[in-house]
Order: structure tokens, then C-alpha cells, then sequence
């Protein structure tokens, strides 16, 4: 039994091909009961080994494709194929070929766009100007066919998928005959070894619809193929090339690249600047770490493997590293000779190569110079050379966007940082690739532990790198220790000892040290009860789920100097942040002129200063877990304070640059001395003596005074602040002056610090009595107007001070214990050695 391909062979000679083709059409159409169209004919080409049938397979369109797309598109013009073959006779007259062909058929099927075929072609995603072009060029002999290359085949198809058909008979001779004007034939590019021709693999589906963002579960396999070689660089034709870069193309098809995982939307707009025809070169801008590299290597996948590359299926993508390009170039000339040669080494690739250089503004800044550098810009200008570049979005402004006639040759992919969902997704795809090099199993807590605290705790880095390298240190220590599994408890000891915090406070949760948040703020802070507890009762409510985009909390301390303001936001930091360290501080007397708005947001373009950003968007921006303290506002200027407005309201604000920072994981801490010059409470006067009667007076009798004297400091406040901020705070509260018996507390928790840094620096005891503690308050440490800070003074002058001459004159050493207390009135600090 002979085949369709065989009879129309068979039956019609070679000058016949246009007739052959015509009745193959007509044969295809009846199998399929359908009536004939040019979509048949353009499938009948595809179906007989011929130079259009190689055209068309290269760009993936086979036989099934073409009669799949020719089911949809069934409107064609009356006589349509009559008068395509009749152009195409006309066509091969004018280009003096022998007779008319395949190619002849194809170039005029492309030029009609009212036929079936022609619409057929754009049905599968194909640029039909682009196939007709080249139809053009091999029909006229300006190009010769690729017999060798076919590197369109789906490389992943073929050692998977059993070839479609054997073919049947030999690849006929070339038939395009020598054009009217003698135009020399170009040799196929050296590009690649000789390698031999693959059968013709099951054609793939194509898929026009937008590709998810997020990757799924499962891992991704690594291409490989077994025509590996068809991407490989002739050492001898492309020297500088195979010496100074890396072949990412065939490094892919060799199964040597990691997957990009999450990246298709990033990979698909860069591969469309690729197949642009002007400004074709492409720049990925955006921070370290976030996976600029790993978009390049999946654009290396995807043309390896053939995946919806139509047109930039046989491009070679090499690396070259801009310092390996400039070491050695410190002689004038040098440079531009090197340059010289990698470009014609580029040019002789016929756009088959694509360079691509990582950290491109090395290239155009001050280390590249003008020697040579604008060797490339004029190549980048002309399209006769594509490359990808990447960049920050720094130095992208910096040396590239400040040069108008280079950032024209550029189109900006920009990289954003992979939200928390996408990054988790990035993270299980290629935990297996982890677990195979560290033989060690990943378990699921372990990497919601690593994007968790990598987040939080290393804000200077961009996900996915900086949770992806906490787990790949995790398992390196996992498979030193020769455990079997990687858990939380490892990825806190790697992450602690890069951000410098404690384990225990890793692995504490959230719920456990939010339900006793006031205790660890009294811990630190004297009274204030009240204050700590709605204090904490915001930051519960919004730890639990219930926020909007907003602030983690705003809250407004009032109050007289002293009473533990600013003690109160180093404590949130250090509770909430684990870190002392976690905090901006802002002193708004600094900001009494409007435009010192400019400061926080940084100045507009066009002015000085433009490139360094604001202080506070740029502090927020690279650590956004944080406590942001505005100290004394009364004293900023009102254009100052609305510009707050919008961080109140929706958690954000657009710096100079156009950018916005978010401020939804911050805590926003204002202080105020407004209404402090208000009838303060009396100091309680206790004495000895009195009955439990008379003290509970006195007791609601203080409890009263500090009520009304809140009242009138935020009923102060309240008319001086402009309504719309005052409106916006969680938390509004006073901080009452302390009473004497606070500030004993302030005494006895100093002390003790001062005794923990002499017993962990000096090995030195110390010991303080109650009576010295009484006799501190009375020698200045107390003053009811100005709160704890006179004690801080009293314990250096009275205690510090004279343990520091002791450790001088060596009269107390390792391993003593230093006294103080009460003698004859005076404060008397000694050194006692234990027995």
C-alpha cells in the first residue's frame, strides 16, 4: 500500500510539481471531508520533502498543524488556488527559475491576504511577512537552504517522541536556478559542527493562551537532547567567542541549566524584544537576587527545547562577563581590536548569536571607556547585533537611562521582586534539585520558616535569593551534621547568625509573644499601664488578621520629658522586630521649612540631590519591618506633616523618583510635648504612719489628678495637630510624669544593668542597697519635672564614677563584689572580697 506522499510523487514528474501539489490538496481535503481551499494546498507543501517544506518546518509548521488551522479558516476567495498557482508560474519566470516549485507556490500563497492560506499561517502564530521574505530569498538564491541546522525541532520531542513518518525518498536537488544579476550564494554560517539530520518529530501542540505567573509544584526536568550539537560554536570560526563566553544554549540543551521557575512572563516579553525588528536588544532592570540571571537561562531552556520560539528557535545565547571582556585592555587600541572582533565574529552568525552580558553598565561606565565601547553602540544601533543585558535600577539611570541615543537601543524589561506566594512556589520547585546535593530532605515548615524570616530579618536582599541561599546553607550544615532533614530549627540557627538575632526569639511564635505583649513592654518601661495596654491590643488586633493597608499601627505619645516616650518605641522595636536596631528616627525640629519635605522623599528630578533618594523612603524601602519615630512634630512645618497623610490612610508614599515604598509593616510612633506646660499632678507625699483607709484616698486621689491631667494634654493636642492627621492615628495616649516611687524602679533597673556589663566585662559583682537606692533619689536623681533622665546622671556621677577609680588604682579585681550603700547620709561604693 503506498502513501498519499508516495502516489503524488509517483504521479507526476518533476516539472509537474505545481499540478502534483494541487492534487494533493484536493486528495487531503476529500480524506478529511472538507472542501478544498489554499489551507489545503499550503498543508500539501509541507507535506512533500522539499526546500518550502523545510521553511515551513522550521518555523513548526507540519502537515497537522496546517490542516488543523486550514478546519478553522475555510473562507477563501472564489478560484483562489487556481490563481495562486498561476502567480506563483509568473513568480518563477521572473526569477528564471526552470520550472516553478514549492517555494514559488509558498511565496504566493503569502503575498494574497484574502486567501485561506495566508490567514491560516497567522491562525498558527506565525509572522507570515517573515516566511515570505524568506521564500523571497530562497527562491531568488540570495539564501541557501539549511540542510544541516534544523535547530527549530523541539529538541525535548526528539528523544521522547517517535518520529511522525520516516521519510520516503531523498531531499530533491536545489531547485532555484542563477538569478538574472550575479549575486554570489552565501555558504551556510559556520555556526554550529555538522551534525545529521533528525527525523521529523510528532508535531507539538501550540498553545495561544497567556501562561500562569507561578510555577506549579512539581519540578521542572532538565532538557537534554541528543542533537546537543546543532547549538555548538566551530572553535575555529568563532575563536574569541568560544574562549571568552559561555554557551547558554547548548549548555541548556545538554541539561546543564537549572529551570527558571516563575519567570514566563518576564522570559516572554524579553524573547518579544528578540524578535523585534527595531530597539531588538533588551535590558533586564531590577534589584540583586531577584532571578535576572535565571530568566536568561529559562530563554536558553525555551529555545533549546523549541517552546513557542517561533523565529528565534536556532539563536544562540552566549555569556560574556564584562570584566573578562575589559581585563587585559589597558593599551590604546586594545580594546577597540578586541571589540572589533567580537562583533565580526557576531555578524558572521547571520543573528543566529545573541550576547548577553550580566552587570551591562560596566560595559558603558566609567570602566569601559569610549575606546571600543562605541564599536558595540554602533553595531546595537544598526540591529546587526542583539544582546541582553542586565542591570540594577541604579546603575541603569545612572550610566545607561542618562544617555539618550544608548538607552534608545534598549527595551527595559523591568524584574520585580517575586511576591510571598510566588517565591514559595519558586522555592518547592527547586527544593529537589537541594535535597539530591545535600542528601538530606527539605520539610514543608522549613521553607515557610526561610521566606518568613529571610523577609523579615535580611532586608538588604530580594527574594527569592536570600531565602533560596538560607536553605542551601541550611542543608550544607544539615548534611555536615549528617542529618536526614532540614527543619525550622536549622534554617533559624543560619538566619540568626546572618541577621545577628537570637535563636530563641526565631523560633518563638507570633501568638505566644503577642499574648503577653504589655508584660514584655513593662519589663522595660515604668508605669504607663494603661498606654502599654492599648498599645498592645492594636498591635494584637492587627498581628491576627484584622488590617487594611495601613500601618501596623500609628500612635501618638504625649507627654512631658522623661516619662519614657522614646524608651517606649526602642522597646517595640526590639519586641516586635527583635532588634533596638529596627528603628528610623526622625527629629522634626529639623523640619520646620516646607520644602524640607524633600528630605524625607527625596527632590524632585531636575534637582540636586535627585539620585540619593529621601531618608526616609530609602530607610523604609530597604528594611521595611521597622519602627519609624517622629520626634517632637509640633515642631515641623504643616507641609511636613501632610505629606504623612497618605502613610496613615493607605500605607504608602511615592518618593522623588516615582517609586512607592510601602509602610504597611511598620510601626509609626509620634511624640509630642504638646500640653506638657498644663497643671502637672502632685507628687505623692506619703508618710509612714498612715492608716489603709487613708492611703486608698490618696491613691484614687493621684488616680483622678493623672486622668484629668491626660485629658487636658490630649485635648491640647488635639486642637494644635491639623484634624485630618489627628484623625488618622490607631492610638492617641499621655504618659503621665513619674512619681517618685517610678523612678526608684528606673534606679533599681539601671543598676542592675550596670552590675550585668561590669560581671560580663570584668568578672565584678555589684550590689546595691535599698537605703542607696533612697539616698540616689535624694541627691538629685529625682525631679518631678524632668522624669528619669536626672537619675541616669546621679548613677554616673555617685556610682560610675567611683567604681572607675577603683578599677584604676586596681582595688577591685575579678571575682570581688562592689558595694554601695548608705553612710552617715553619704552614698559610699566599696569593694568586698568574698571569702
Amino acid at each position: 500500500m503506498t502513501t498519499t506522499r508516495e502516489r503524488s510523487v509517483k504521479g507526476a514528474p518533476r516539472e509537474g510539481e505545481l499540478v502534483a501539489l494541487r492534487k494533493l490538496a484536493e486528495e487531503l481535503a476529500r480524506k478529511r471531508k472538507e472542501r478544498v481551499t489554499t489551507g489545503h494546498l499550503l498543508a500539501a507543501i509541507a507535506d512533500r520533502r522539499s526546500v518550502a517544506a523545510d521553511l515551513l518546518q522550521e518555523r513548526l509548521l507540519d502537515v497537522d498543524v496546517l490542516l488543523k488551522a486550514a478546519r478553522v479558516v475555510t473562507d477563501d476567495a472564489p478560484d483562489a488556488i487556481g490563481r495562486a498557482v498561476q502567480r506563483a508560474r509568473e513568480f518563477a519566470a521572473r526569477s528564471t527559475s526552470p520550472e516553478p516549485s514549492g517555494i514559488h507556490l509558498l511565496y504566493a500563497l503569502c503575498q494574497d491576504r484574502t486567501c485561506a492560506a495566508h490567514r491560516a499561517i497567522a491562525q498558527c502564530g506565525t509572522d507570515v511577512a517573515k516566511v515570505r521574505t524568506s521564500a523571497l530569498q530562497l527562491a531568488t538564491g540570495i539564501a541557501m537552504p539549511r540542510r544541516t541546522m534544523r535547530s527549530s525541532i523541539p529538541i525535548s520531542a526528539r528523544p521522547l517522541l517517535a518520529p511522525a513518518r520516516p521519510p520516503s525518498i531523498p531531499p530533491p536537488a536545489t531547485p532555484s536556478a542563477p538569478p538574472a544579476k550575479p549575486v554570489q550564494a552565501k555558504a551556510p554560517a559556520p555556526v554550529l559542527n555538522p551534525a545529521p539530520r533528525p527525523a521529523a518529530p510528532t508535531p507539538r501542540k501550540r498553545h495561544h493562551h497567556p501562561r500562569p505567573h507561578a510555577a506549579p509544584a512539581a519540578p521542572v526536568t532538565p532538557v537534554a537532547t541528543a542533537n546537543a550539537q546543532s547549538f555548538a560554536l566551530d572553535p575555529k570560526a568563532f575563536p574569541l567567542l568560544t574562549q571568552m563566553g559561555t554557551n547558554l544554549t547548548l549548555a541548556a540543551a545538554q541539561g546543564q541549566l537549572d529551570p527558571a521557575i516563575g519567570r514566563e512572563a518576564e522570559i516572554e516579553r524579553t524573547l518579544d524584544v528578540l524578535a523585534k525588528r527595531h530597539a531588538n536588544s533588551a535590558c533586564l532592570v531590577g534589584e540583586p537576587g531577584v532571578g535576572k540571571t535565571s530568566i536568561v537561562r529559562g530563554m536558553a531552556r525555551r529555545i533549546a527545547a523549541g517552546e513557542h520560539v517561533t523565529s528565534l528557535d536556532d539563536r544562540i545565547l552566549v555569556a560574556i562577563d564584562p570584566p573578562v571582556l575589559l581585563a587585559g585592555t589597558g593599551m590604546r587600541g586594545q580594546l577597540a581590536e578586541r571589540m572589533q572582533q567580537l562583533l565580526a565574529e557576531v555578524k558572521k552568525s547571520e543573528g543566529r548569536i545573541v550576547l548577553v552580558f550580566e552587570e551591562i553598565h560596566a560595559l558603558f561606565g566609567a570602566d569601559g571607556g569610549d575606546e571600543g565601547i562605541s564599536e558595540l553602540k554602533a553595531a546595537l544601533a544598526s540591529g546587526q547585533v542583539r544582546c541582553i543585558g542586565t542591570s540594577s535600577p541604579k546603575e541603569y539611570r545612572r550610566v545607561i537611562e542618562s544617555d539618550g541615543a544608548l538607552a534608545r537601543r534598549f527595551s527595559v524589561v523591568e524584574v520585580e521582586e517575586p511576591g510571598d506566594d510566588e517565591a514559595l512556589a519558586i522555592m518547592e520547585n527547586v527544593i529537589p534539585l537541594f535535597e539530591g546535593h545535600h542528601h538530606a530532605r527539605y520539610a514543608k515548615e522549613a521553607l515557610a520558616a526561610s521566606l518568613r524570616w529571610s523577609v523579615r530579618y535580611l532586608p538588604g536582599r530580594a527574594l527569592p535569593d536570600k531565602s533560596i541561599s538560607v536553605l542551601d546553607l541550611a542543608g550544607a550544615r544539615s548534611r555536615r551534621r549528617k542529618l536526614a532533614e532540614v527543619g525550622p530549627e536549622q534554617v533559624a540557627e543560619v538566619v540568626a547568625e546572618l541577621a545577628g538575632v537570637p535563636v530563641e526569639r526565631l523560633l518563638e511564635t507570633d501568638s505566644e509573644r503577642m499574648l503577653r505583649f504589655e508584660a514584655l513592654l513593662a519589663q522595660r518601661i515604668v508605669g504607663h499601664t494603661d498606654a502599654l495596654a492599648r498599645i498592645a491590643a492594636v498591635l494584637r488586633r492587627n498581628a491576627s488578621g484584622f488590617r487594611t493597608r495601613r500601618p501596623i499601627g500609628s500612635f501618638l505619645l504625649l507627654g512631658p520629658t522623661g516619662v519614657g516616650k522614646t524608651e517606649t518605641a526602642k522597646a517595640i522595636a526590639e519586641l516586635l522586630f527583635h532588634s533596638e536596631n529596627a528603628m528610623t528616627r526622625l527629629d522634626l525640629s529639623e523640619y520646620a521649612e516646607p520644602h524640607a519635605v524633600s528630605r524625607l522623599v527625596g527632590a524632585p528630578p531636575g534637582y540636586v540631590g535627585h539620585e540619593a533618594g529621601g531618608f526616609l523612603t530609602e530607610a523604609v524601602r530597604r528594611r521595611p519591618y521597622q519602627v519609624v519615630l517622629l520626634d517632637e512634630i509640633e515642631k515641623a512645618h504643616r507641609d511636613v506633616l501632610e505629606a504623612f497623610l497618605q502613610v496613615f490612610d493607605d500605607g504608602r508614599l511615592t518618593d522623588g523618583r516615582g517609586r512607592t515604598v510601602d509602610f504597611t509593616n511598620t510601626v509609626i510612633l509620634l511624640t509630642s510635648n504638646i500640653g506638657a506646660d498644663v497643671a502637672r499632678p502632685r507628687p505623692s507625699t506619703r508618710r509612714i504612719g498612715f492608716s489603709p483607709a487613708d492611703a486608698a484616698a490618696r491613691d484614687d486621689a493621684d488616680r483622678r489628678e493623672a486622668t484629668a491631667y491626660s485629658d487636658a494634654i490630649v485635648a491640647a493636642a488635639r486642637s494644635a495637630l491639623p484634624p485630618e492627621l489627628y484623625n488618622r492615628l490607631d492610638e492617641v495616649m499621655a504618659f503621665a510624669p513619674l512619681t517618685r516611687t517610678d523612678v526608684a524602679e528606673v534606679a533599681r533597673r539601671m543598676l542592675a544593668a550596670l552590675g550585668a556589663e561590669l560581671e560580663r566585662t570584668r568578672g565584678i559583682r555589684l550590689d546595691a542597697s535599698e537605703d542607696a537606692i533612697a539616698a540616689l533619689l535624694d541627691a538629685g536623681g529625682f525631679d518631678p519635672e524632668m522624669g528619669a533622665r536626672p537619675m541616669r546622671r546621679t548613677i554616673a556621677r555617685l556610682v560610675e564614677a567611683p567604681i572607675a577609680e577603683m578599677l584604676l588604682r586596681q582595688e577591685v579585681r575579678r571575682g570581688d563584689i562592689a558595694t554601695v550603700d548608705v553612710e552617715d547620709g553619704a552614698i559610699i561604693v566599696d569593694a568586698v572580697t568574698p571569702s
